[in-house]
């Protein structure tokens, strides 16, 4: 394998991520057998886009009450007597009215919309998966297309009733960030190119697949992510000023029988930093996992128990193991490499549940 084929992620195993990330996204078998002929990211995209979409009609498309202003022969809503006057409307009987109208020309559907254009223009997009997207057009006819820029995407509005957007707008994100490599092979994509435009959405993406994937695939566990608070001394602390120390939200956290297992996921162009020519993890996740384990009230409850922290990286390299114990504690640095096969992945991270299981 040579260096540049190290350095890519099937496009396949993306899709598995993204399954594990989005409960509601089933490991589709069409899908997988696709996402092996993939030439490009953006077909993936663009496959999970359509399957979505037509989820998304089942269900029915969100709206919102927008403010329209229309001149109308019909009166609804409120008579805007000025702009009748000033547009001249009497002449021809009608009055300029403003009412609201339950309308899906929303900014979630217009951010739908725009991608799914901004793909079908897409010259290496598949000709059958532009042609679905095509079929799919006429489904937006009354919503307009949008300038989409990074604060869009900020821009929403998110509530209980449009929660099942939460995929869809993730992809719509995906689609307008990712700029693809030109010398990408068929299947494959970059792993520095593509963290270098995603480092942020892919870091969210992998923490929440591996915390899915323990749900999902170990149900014997207790699998959670809490806030750790920090062990105080109440004899000693004051109540003033506890409210400026930092909170402490973990990533994964594995429970079985008296062990703990706490790990902070991690989604770098590099594990090692480079300071005077000499290599070294970086020293602020040591910190931070080692913060984690020691202020961690598990004992409380399981005093003959252990608890054990993780920084888990992701890489398209040689696995990383590295186990230290500090003080009373045992540290593990691991790696899940993405440029394997998913049973490679599968099989890692189940070695990475048995530490506590065994």
């Amino acid at each position: 394998m040579n260096e540049m084929n190290k350095l890519k992620i099937p496009i396949q195993n993306i899709y598995y991520m993204l399954s594990y990330a989005y409960s509601y996204l089933k490991i589709n078998k069409d899908i997988l057998l696709d996402s092996e002929e993939f030439e490009n990211v953006h077909d993936l995209f663009a496959r999970i886009l359509i399957k979505v979409i037509k989820s998304l009609v089942r269900r029915g498309f969100y709206r919102e009450y927008i403010v329209k202003n229309q001149d109308t022969s019909n009166i609804k809503g409120k008579i805007n007597i000025t702009n009748s006057i000033k547009r001249r409307t009497m002449i021809y009987k009608k009055l300029n009215c403003q009412y609201d109208e339950f309308s899906i020309n929303v900014l979630f559907n217009q951010i739908i919309k725009t991608t799914m254009d901004d793909l079908i223009r897409f010259n290496d997009l598949n000709k059958g998966l532009k042609k679905d997207l095509k079929k799919l057009k006429p489904l937006f006819d009354d919503v307009d297309s949008i300038v989409l820029n990074k604060q869009i995407f900020k821009y929403l509005m998110w509530n209980r009733n449009n929660q099942h957007y939460n995929l869809i707008i993730d992809i719509c994100r995906l689609v307008f960030m990712f700029k693809l490599p030109n010398d990408s092979k068929p299947g494959k994509i970059h792993f520095k190119e593509f963290i270098e435009n995603y480092e942020r959405e892919m870091a969210k993406l992998f923490e929440n697949f591996i915390l899915n994937f323990y749900k999902k695939e170990f149900g014997e566990f207790k699998v959670h992510s809490p806030e750790v608070k920090w062990d105080l001394d109440i004899n000693y602390s004051e109540e003033k000023g506890r409210e400026y120390l930092p909170k402490m939200k973990t990533d994964i956290v594995l429970e079985y029988g008296d062990n703990q297992l706490i790990i902070d996921t991690k989604f770098y162009k590099d594990i090692l930093s480079n300071f005077h020519g000499k290599s070294s993890l970086d020293s602020s996740n040591l910190y931070q996992i080692f913060s984690y384990v020691n202020n961690s009230d598990f004992k409380k409850e399981h005093p003959d128990g252990e608890i054990i922290g993780m920084l888990l990286y992701a890489t398209v390299d040689e696995d990383i193991d590295y186990n230290y114990k500090i003080g009373e504690n045992i540290f593990f640095i691991r790696t899940i490499n993405l440029n394997q096969s998913w049973i490679g992945i599968k099989e890692r991270l189940e070695e990475i549940a048995n530490i506590i299981k065994e």
